[in-house]
């Protein structure tokens, strides 16, 4: 385990480390998912305009 070698094994320092790892993971894909969202509704919406 990785975390362990970086820190002095203290259970705070850990848990800090992989709460930080997951926010900076979400922060680096909401973007991304707000996009893909985008892409898909605005597909959605020129299908319906072509059948209408």
């Amino acid at each position: 385990m990785g975390y362990a070698v970086c820190y002095d094994h203290s259970g705070i320092d850990l848990a800090w480390s992989i709460f930080l790892d997951i926010t900076a993971f979400f922060m680096l894909m909401a973007p991304l998912a707000v996009a893909r969202l985008l892409a898909i509704s605005r597909a959605n919406g020129t299908t319906q305009l072509q059948a209408a």
